[in-house]
Protein backbone atom coordinates (compact mmCIF):
# COMPACT_ATOMS: atom_id res chain seq x y z
CA UNK A 1 0.00 0.00 0.00
CA UNK A 2 2.98 2.30 0.55
CA UNK A 3 4.26 1.63 -2.97
CA UNK A 4 0.85 2.41 -4.48
CA UNK A 5 0.56 5.65 -2.46
CA UNK A 6 -2.45 4.48 -0.44
CA UNK A 7 -0.44 4.78 2.80
CA UNK A 8 1.61 7.74 4.00
CA UNK A 9 4.12 7.90 6.82
CA UNK A 10 3.59 10.73 9.31
CA UNK A 11 5.27 11.92 12.47
CA UNK A 12 3.34 12.08 15.70
CA UNK A 13 4.64 14.55 18.26
CA UNK A 14 6.26 12.74 21.16
CA UNK A 15 6.51 9.43 19.30
CA UNK A 16 9.81 7.96 18.16
CA UNK A 17 8.25 5.53 15.73
CA UNK A 18 6.70 6.34 12.36
CA UNK A 19 2.94 6.17 12.01
CA UNK A 20 1.08 5.06 8.90
CA UNK A 21 -2.17 6.62 7.74
CA UNK A 22 -4.35 6.24 4.72
CA UNK A 23 -3.40 8.89 2.18
CA UNK A 24 -7.06 9.87 1.82
CA UNK A 25 -7.11 10.80 5.55
CA UNK A 26 -4.16 13.23 5.39
CA UNK A 27 -6.32 16.31 4.58
CA UNK A 28 -8.65 15.56 7.53
CA UNK A 29 -5.66 15.15 9.84
CA UNK A 30 -4.24 18.47 8.65
CA UNK A 31 -7.58 20.19 9.35
CA UNK A 32 -7.73 18.62 12.82
CA UNK A 33 -4.20 19.82 13.58
CA UNK A 34 -5.23 23.42 12.86
CA UNK A 35 -8.09 23.35 15.37
CA UNK A 36 -7.32 25.11 18.67
CA UNK A 37 -8.68 22.22 20.76
CA UNK A 38 -9.49 18.68 19.64
CA UNK A 39 -12.65 18.32 21.70
CA UNK A 40 -14.61 19.89 24.52
CA UNK A 41 -16.63 18.32 27.25
CA UNK A 42 -16.56 15.23 29.38
CA UNK A 43 -17.88 11.77 28.70
CA UNK A 44 -17.52 8.25 30.01
CA UNK A 45 -16.29 5.80 27.38
CA UNK A 46 -17.37 2.21 27.03
CA UNK A 47 -14.45 -0.19 27.47
CA UNK A 48 -15.23 -1.23 23.90
CA UNK A 49 -15.14 2.29 22.41
CA UNK A 50 -13.15 2.40 19.17
CA UNK A 51 -10.75 4.93 20.73
CA UNK A 52 -9.58 2.13 23.04
CA UNK A 53 -9.32 -0.71 20.51
CA UNK A 54 -5.56 -0.43 20.15
CA UNK A 55 -4.38 -0.28 23.75
CA UNK A 56 -0.71 0.28 22.84
CA UNK A 57 -1.64 3.30 20.72
CA UNK A 58 -3.75 4.72 23.56
CA UNK A 59 -0.78 4.30 25.90
CA UNK A 60 1.58 6.03 23.45
CA UNK A 61 -0.74 8.91 22.55
CA UNK A 62 -2.46 9.55 25.89
CA UNK A 63 -0.16 7.94 28.45
CA UNK A 64 -3.22 5.92 29.51
CA UNK A 65 -2.73 2.25 30.33
CA UNK A 66 -6.17 0.67 30.10
CA UNK A 67 -7.09 -2.96 30.51
CA UNK A 68 -10.59 -4.25 31.03
CA UNK A 69 -10.53 -6.41 34.14
CA UNK A 70 -13.78 -8.36 34.05
CA UNK A 71 -11.85 -11.62 33.73
CA UNK A 72 -9.32 -10.74 36.43
CA UNK A 73 -10.03 -12.22 39.88
CA UNK A 74 -11.49 -9.55 42.19
CA UNK A 75 -8.53 -9.21 44.56
CA UNK A 76 -6.15 -8.68 41.61
CA UNK A 77 -8.13 -5.91 39.90
CA UNK A 78 -6.48 -2.50 39.93
CA UNK A 79 -9.46 -0.27 39.19
CA UNK A 80 -12.60 -2.38 39.32
CA UNK A 81 -14.71 -4.84 37.40
CA UNK A 82 -15.97 -2.79 34.44
CA UNK A 83 -14.27 0.59 34.44
CA UNK A 84 -15.29 3.40 32.14
CA UNK A 85 -12.47 5.71 30.98
CA UNK A 86 -13.11 9.44 31.56
CA UNK A 87 -12.48 11.58 28.48
CA UNK A 88 -12.31 15.31 29.26
CA UNK A 89 -11.41 17.93 26.63
CA UNK A 90 -9.45 15.38 24.59
CA UNK A 91 -7.56 13.93 27.59
CA UNK A 92 -8.05 10.57 29.28
CA UNK A 93 -8.00 11.77 32.88
CA UNK A 94 -9.07 8.63 34.75
CA UNK A 95 -11.61 5.86 35.04
CA UNK A 96 -14.81 5.08 36.95
CA UNK A 97 -16.01 1.73 38.24
CA UNK A 98 -19.76 2.34 38.26
CA UNK A 99 -22.53 -0.01 39.36
CA UNK A 100 -26.24 0.52 38.92
CA UNK A 101 -28.42 -0.47 41.87
CA UNK A 102 -31.68 -0.42 39.94
CA UNK A 103 -33.99 -1.48 42.78
CA UNK A 104 -32.64 1.42 44.87
CA UNK A 105 -32.61 3.86 41.93
CA UNK A 106 -28.96 4.61 42.56
CA UNK A 107 -25.75 4.71 40.52
CA UNK A 108 -22.73 3.98 42.69
CA UNK A 109 -19.32 5.23 41.58
CA UNK A 110 -17.55 2.47 43.51
CA UNK A 111 -14.14 3.66 42.48
CA UNK A 112 -12.94 6.78 40.68
CA UNK A 113 -9.27 6.65 39.78
CA UNK A 114 -7.63 9.74 38.35
CA UNK A 115 -4.39 9.64 36.38
CA UNK A 116 -1.39 10.83 38.43
CA UNK A 117 -0.67 13.80 36.13
CA UNK A 118 -4.29 15.01 36.53
CA UNK A 119 -4.39 14.45 40.28
CA UNK A 120 -1.13 16.37 40.67
CA UNK A 121 -2.28 19.27 38.49
CA UNK A 122 0.48 18.58 35.98
CA UNK A 123 0.69 18.69 32.22
CA UNK A 124 -1.06 15.87 30.37
CA UNK A 125 1.07 13.36 28.41
CA UNK A 126 -0.26 14.92 25.20
CA UNK A 127 1.86 18.00 26.01
CA UNK A 128 -1.09 20.39 25.72
CA UNK A 129 -2.13 22.86 28.38
CA UNK A 130 -2.89 21.87 31.95
CA UNK A 131 -6.46 20.63 32.40
CA UNK A 132 -8.82 22.77 34.52
CA UNK A 133 -9.47 20.36 37.39
CA UNK A 134 -12.69 22.04 38.57
CA UNK A 135 -14.13 21.96 35.05
CA UNK A 136 -13.13 18.30 34.71
CA UNK A 137 -14.75 17.36 38.04
CA UNK A 138 -17.90 19.25 37.06
CA UNK A 139 -17.91 17.50 33.69
CA UNK A 140 -17.48 14.12 35.36
CA UNK A 141 -20.36 14.92 37.71
CA UNK A 142 -22.56 15.70 34.69
CA UNK A 143 -21.44 12.49 32.96
CA UNK A 144 -22.28 10.45 36.07
CA UNK A 145 -25.72 12.08 36.28
CA UNK A 146 -26.28 11.29 32.61
CA UNK A 147 -25.26 7.65 33.13
CA UNK A 148 -27.56 7.48 36.16
CA UNK A 149 -30.46 8.73 34.08
CA UNK A 150 -29.63 6.22 31.33
CA UNK A 151 -29.80 3.28 33.78
CA UNK A 152 -32.95 4.61 35.46
CA UNK A 153 -31.29 5.89 38.64
CA UNK A 154 -32.16 9.17 40.30
CA UNK A 155 -29.18 9.34 42.68
CA UNK A 156 -25.41 9.11 42.38
CA UNK A 157 -23.16 8.06 45.23
CA UNK A 158 -19.37 8.32 45.33
CA UNK A 159 -17.34 5.71 47.22
CA UNK A 160 -13.55 5.58 46.80
CA UNK A 161 -11.66 8.24 44.89
CA UNK A 162 -7.95 8.03 44.14
CA UNK A 163 -6.36 10.27 45.19
CA UNK A 164 -8.62 10.70 48.22
CA UNK A 165 -8.24 14.48 48.32
CA UNK A 166 -10.41 14.71 45.17
CA UNK A 167 -13.35 12.84 46.73
CA UNK A 168 -14.91 15.87 48.45
CA UNK A 169 -14.71 18.18 45.41
CA UNK A 170 -16.17 15.45 43.19
CA UNK A 171 -18.96 14.69 45.68
CA UNK A 172 -19.77 18.43 45.87
CA UNK A 173 -19.86 18.61 42.07
CA UNK A 174 -22.21 15.62 41.91
CA UNK A 175 -24.53 17.19 44.52
CA UNK A 176 -24.45 20.47 42.61
CA UNK A 177 -25.43 18.71 39.38
CA UNK A 178 -28.78 17.55 40.82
Amino acid sequence: MRASGELCEIEVEGSRVPWLVLARDVPALARAARRPAPSHGTTLLSPFDSLLWYRDRVARLFGFDYRIQVYTPGPKRLHGYYTLPILHDGHLIGRVDAKAHRTEGRLDARGVHFEPWFAGGGTPPTGRDVVDRDAALGGLADALRSLASFVGASAVTIDRVTPGRLRSPLARAVRGAV
